[in-house]
């Protein structure tokens, strides 16, 4: 190994002044670490979790309590860090419970008052709906509990605003199907049943896609207001917005999410 290369680990590391073998191994493990991945990343607390499971075979005592120091600092920045961050997800939280009030009070009651008629006019198919419903079910458990490890992955316990906002936006989901989600999670069988029906709901009569759609065109107007109403609080912040899809994919995405729509949200209750 290069002798810079060993000066270099040695210099990261300086209070540990790591001797020569002991750089070598260090930058072993900054290699493995570091290696190339587009799907697998470790969290800062894992990290520090390999870090330590090297260090602690090659660091004498001393140098052993100078790197608990060195780690210690950094963790207590981390954390300092994601309590800061986290108290700016205090307006997504109001944006989301906005949000999940109209869909409880005004948007879903709207629609189920009326929206036996697209049940009905697919009764011959009603085992292919439940089917579909039984899957998007299975999606919203799954959804949860990848949110539940990815958040407690990244953020331990540090960011209780962003849990409450990010599963109060699973419950929207719950209220409102998000079929665009649930199409990207689906196996081919259940793909190929969706295709199935939302071909059928394409066929429908022209009245009760109109009554569907004028739902569409609502949920988009409170989703305009609300978005102006927040986005003051964001102003000269540079926001990811997703590309708009084409204006037939979001009529027929619509439909289907009305087809999948659950008076009960589908067993799951809001968090508070």
């Amino acid at each position: 190994m290069e002798r810079e290369e060993i000066r270099f680990v040695q210099a990261r590391y300086g209070q540990l002044n790591l001797n020569a073998q002991q750089a070598e191994v260090a930058l072993q493990y900054e290699e493995m670490r570091d290696s190339r991945s587009d799907t697998h990343f470790f969290s800062a607390w894992e990290e520090w979790d390999f870090e330590y499971s090297v260090f602690r075979e090659i660091l004498s005592e001393e140098q052993m309590i100078e790197y608990q120091k060195r780690v210690a600092e950094q963790k207590e920045w981390h954390i300092e860090n994601i309590i800061n961050q986290d108290q700016a997800n205090s307006i997504s939280l109001d944006h989301i419970r906005e949000t999940v009030d109209y869909l409880k009070t005004t948007l879903i009651p709207s629609i189920l008052f009326d929206r036996s008629q697209m049940v009905l006019s697919l009764v011959s198919d009603r085992s292919k709906v439940d089917y579909l419903k039984v899957n998007y079910r299975t999606f919203l458990h799954d959804r949860r509990k990848q949110i539940l490890v990815d958040h407690f992955r990244y953020n331990s316990f540090y960011a209780p605003i962003q849990l409450k906002s990010t599963l109060l936006g699973h419950y929207a989901s719950c209220l409102l199907p998000n079929y665009v989600a649930f199409e990207a999670w689906m196996d081919e069988p259940t793909r190929a049943v969706a295709e199935f029906l939302k071909t059928k709901l394409s066929r429908k009569h022209s009245e009760i896609r109109e009554f569907h759609l004028g739902k569409l065109a609502e949920s988009k107007a409170f989703s305009q207001q609300i978005k102006e109403k927040y986005s003051r609080h964001f102003e000269g912040w540079h926001v990811w917005e997703v590309d708009p899809l084409p204006e037939e994919q979001e009529k027929q995405n619509w439909l289907m999410s009305m087809l999948l729509l659950d008076g009960n949200a589908y067993g799951f209750e809001a968090v508070h």
